[in-house]
């Protein structure tokens, strides 16, 4: 299973081998750090019976990493430049079927993705809501580096002001652990902001929701006002719930939680609340 270990090389060296500049609307930043990267494949328990997605394979390092523990990894990467470097430096997994790059974006490809057991990441930033998102429909256990500020939100408690629909979101399909914070210095170019690893687990038993793109859209329409006791956020919200006026008005009174604000609820609470939406609606 195990291929021989080679070295990783630095990123900087790899793209300066190829004579490629990072591409910043891409949100190209390469980890080059061998711990960080270790620290990723170990958190994440890979097996060699699994196969991995990873989004966004850049020049490589985290690849090898999952190589050496997995015989199937699942590589996205839209840049051909960098499609290029991959097929190059894994010709031998590659032809082997160990690995399968993808030349696309992921927004292109994810639907068409199956027998993923598990993903291991360092995504482009500004997709991290998509890749959540994706990720928790499918039940994946993931672990990915993030923007720090971003897993801050993820594991943010109710009451908090970081606490957002976001935060409701990740909480309702995954238990999120917040692993370390990994430096800006660890990647190539190095961006202003910190990062961070954090591992989603996948909740089996969702608070007996039935119907999740019910219970999201529930969570919406209370979040776009979070402030607010649930009771109005419900009244204000009542035209994405396509409800009109008079009758949520009757109704928000039989809606459990409702004179609580909504960034103080938990999901469960916020489950209960669509549950009973869904009955009287």
């Amino acid at each position: 299973m195990k291929t021989e270990t080679r070295e990783s090389g630095m990123s900087r060296e790899l793209l300066e081998k190829h004579g490629l500049q990072p591409k910043k609307e891409l949100g190209q930043n390469f980890l080059s750090d061998s711990k960080v990267l270790e620290k990723e494949v170990e958190t994440c328990e890979v097996g060699p019976e699994d196969t991995v997605l990873e989004i966004g394979g850049g020049t490589g390092n985290l690849t090898q990493k999952i190589l050496d523990k997995s015989d199937k990894v699942v590589c996205i990467e839209p840049d051909e430049r960098l499609v290029k470097v991959l097929k190059n430096r894994f010709e031998e997994e590659i032809s082997q079927g160990r690995l399968q790059v993808l030349e696309d974006t992921f927004s292109n490809v994810k639907d068409s993705l199956k027998g993923v057991d598990k993903c291991v990441s360092n995504p482009p930033y500004y997709i991290s809501q998509e890749v959540i998102e994706y990720l928790g429909s499918k039940g994946i256990l993931s672990v990915l580096i993030l923007q720090k500020e971003f897993v801050d939100k993820v594991v943010a408690k109710p009451g908090s002001t970081e606490y957002t629909f976001f935060s409701l979101l990740t909480n309702y399909y995954f238990i999120p652990v917040f692993v370390e914070k990994v430096g800006n210095h660890k990647f190539t170019p190095s961006p202003k902001i910190d990062s961070a690893i954090i591992k989603l687990f996948p909740r089996k038993k969702k608070f007996g929701v039935k119907d999740d793109e019910w219970m999201l859209k529930v969570g919406k329409v209370l979040f776009n006002n979070k402030m607010k006791k649930v009771r109005n956020s419900l009244v204000d919200g009542r035209h994405i719930l396509e409800v009109s006026k008079d009758k949520i008005k009757g109704l928000r009174d039989e809606v459990p939680y409702s004179n609580e604000r909504v960034v103080n609820l938990d999901v469960k609470k916020v489950a209960d609340i669509s549950k009973t939406l869904r009955s009287i609606l």
